[in-house]
C-alpha cells in the first residue's frame, strides 16, 4: 500500500512522539554541579566535502584541524579561527584506496589530536552499515595520521591503520554483538579521544542492562604492527537504558561524554529496532576514571541543531570549558559553541 507525503509525515510524527513518550528514565546518577549554556557567537563552516555529515573533528594546535564525514574514505584538514568563529576546509587526506571504483566508506565516526605525538587518530565505526546492514572491513578501521612538529600540516605517507574488531570479537563484553546491525544492538564505535598516550573510544552500542563502554588502549598497543591483539580495558558507564556513547572529549578535569539513542531508525533490510527513544536529546556527563563515582550528570545540550556528532575542544580554564559542537544531517555541520562551567 502506498500512502501520501502527508500521511508518511503524520506516521513519522505520531513514531517519534511515541519514542519521545516512551523514552526510558535518566539515571540516578550524581551532579557535577557543572551547568552547560549555549554561547551567543555565530560560527561558520565552510569548504567541507559531504558537509551534511561531519561527524569527528579535532585540533593539534587550537588552528589546525581534522575533520571526518562519515561517507568518506578520507579525512579533511582545515584551519580553525577562533576570533572569526570560523571553520574553513583545506585538503582531503586519502586514507584508503578504492581500487574497485565502489561505494566504499570508513564511516568515520570519531578523530583525536595527540599533540604530544603530533599525530591524530581517526576511527571508523567498527560496525555495519545503518541502511543496509552490511558489514565491510574498511569501517572496522583505526588510522594514525602523522604531522609535521613545525608546521602542522598532514604527512600522508606516514599514515598507519589498525583495528578492534580482532580483539573484540574475542572479548566476553562484545564477542556476541560484533558484526551484528545497530538497531539490534550490534558493536558501534562512535567517540574517540587521545589522553596522555592513550585512546579512549566511546562505544554507542550495545547498551547492556542501562550500560555502555569506553574502550581504553595505549597507541603502542595498537599500532604495534604485530599479529597480538591490543591490550585493552573497557570501562563501563552506567548511562542509563537506551543511551550510547556519541562522542567523548578529553578535558583537564577527565572527559566529557555525549550520549544519544543507542540504537538506530528500522529500515528494510533491519525492520526490527531497539530504539526506544527519539534521537533529538543529548546528554553531557563527565567522566573521571580514576575517582568514585567515576560518573556524574553535566546536563541536556540545549536547543541542539540536529543529531549532536562531533565535539571539539575550544578552551579549556579552571572556570569553564567551550566546546563546539557539530550536528549530523545539517549543511556544514551547523557548528554552535556551548560553555560549560565548573563548580
Amino acid at each position: 500500500m502506498k500512502y501520501s507525503s502527508a500521511a508518511r509525515c503524520l506516521v513519522a510524527s505520531a513514531t517519534s512522539l511515541l519514542l519521545a513518550c516512551s523514552a526510558p528514565a535518566r539515571p540516578a546518577l550524581p551532579a557535577s554541579g557543572w551547568t552547560i549554556e549555549q554561547n551567543a557567537q555565530t560560527w561558520t563552516s565552510t569548504g567541507f566535502e559531504e558537509n551534511e555529515d561531519l561527524s569527528g573533528i579535532a585540533s593539534l594546535d587550537g588552528k589546525n584541524i581534522l575533520v571526518g564525514s562519515d561517507e568518506l574514505i578520507a579525512a579533511q584538514s582545515g584551519v580553525l579561527d577562533k576570533t572569526a568563529f570560523s571553520l574553513k576546509a583545506g585538503d582531503l587526506v586519502q586514507l584508503m584506496q578504492n581500487p574497485s571504483g565502489k561505494k566504499m566508506e570508513i564511516d568515520i565516526e570519531g578523530v583525536a589530536a595527540a599533540p604530544e605525538e603530533n599525530c591524530y587518530y581517526v576511527t571508523g565505526s567498527h560496525g555495519t552499515g545503518k541502511k543496509k546492514g552490511d558489514y565491510e572491513a574498511s569501517r572496522a578501521s583505526v588510522f594514525k595520521i602523522p604531522t609535521d612538529p613545525a608546521t602542522g600540516a598532514i604527512l600522508p605517507a606516514g599514515i598507519q591503520r589498525a583495528s578492534l574488531i580482532p580483539w573484540a570479537e574475542q572479548n566476553e563484553t562484545f564477542r556476541e554483538y560484533t558484526k551484528k546491525p545497530l538497531q539490534l544492538n550490534g558493536f558501534n564505535v562512535e567517540g574517540l579521544a587521545w589522553r596522555a598516550g592513550k585512546l579512549y573510544f566511546g562505544v554507542r552500542g550495545p547498551n547492556i542492562q542501562g550500560s555502555t563502554y569506553v574502550i581504553e588502549t595505549t597507541t603502542a598497543s595498537l599500532f604495534s604492527g604485530s599479529s597480538s591483539l591490543p591490550a585493552c580495558t573497557v570501562h563501563t558507564l552506567p548511562v542509563g537504558e537506551a543511551r550510547g556513547i556519541r562522542e567523548l572529549l578529553s578535558i583537564r578535569d577527565g572527559f566529557i561524554i555525549l550520549t544519544g539513542n543507542a540504537s538506530a531508525e528500522a529500515t528494510k533490510k533491519s525492520p526490527t529496532t531497539q530504539a526506544r527513544m527519539a534521537d533529538k536529546v543529548f546528554d553531557l556527563f563527565l567522566w573521571q576514571p580514576d575517582k568514585t563515582p567515576a560518573l556524574s550528570t553535566i546536563g541536556v545540550v540545549p536547543r541542539p541543531g540536529a543529531k549532536a556528532e562531533a565535539l571539539l575542544l575550544l578552551e579549556d580554564t579552571p572556570t569553564h570549558a567551550d566546546l563546539l559542537i557539530l550536528f549530523d544531517g545539517t549543511p556544514n555541520g551547523a557548528p554552535q559553541s556551548y560553555r560549560i562551567s565548573r563548580n
